[in-house]
């Protein structure tokens, strides 16, 4: 891969905490920005389906949301959120969970 590289120019303080929070997640500066731009980018197309009333934020899918949460506080049945996160993290592993079941919170 050919690679042209720039330099820029920041102060000591930015530039030192650019270089540890890359550290601390195993990526190189370089990488650690390029990360915080697709996150960027990412975050504009949900702004863009926000604003359209697309994705997660169209009608029938704010209408189901709605329901569940009504039921939810009808019923006092659900999931904690820890197991829920345990499940997911178990996704495309050999080992994954079948989803953790509902009951009364």
């Amino acid at each position: 891969m050919n690679v042209k590289l720039r330099t820029i120019e920041i102060d000591a303080e930015t530039a030192t905490t650019l270089k540890q929070r890359a550290a601390a997640r195993g990526l190189s500066v370089s990488d650690f920005l390029a990360e915080i731009i697709e996150a960027d980018v990412s975050l504009d197309a949900l702004e863009r389906l926000r604003k359209g009333g697309q994705g997660p934020w169209a009608p029938e899918i704010l209408s189901e949301d709605a329901q569940r949460l009504a039921d939810f506080e009808r019923t006092g049945d659900g999931v904690p959120w820890e197991e829920v996160l345990t499940w997911m993290r178990s996704w495309g592993t050999p080992k994954e969970l079948p989803p953790p079941r509902s009951r009364k919170l």
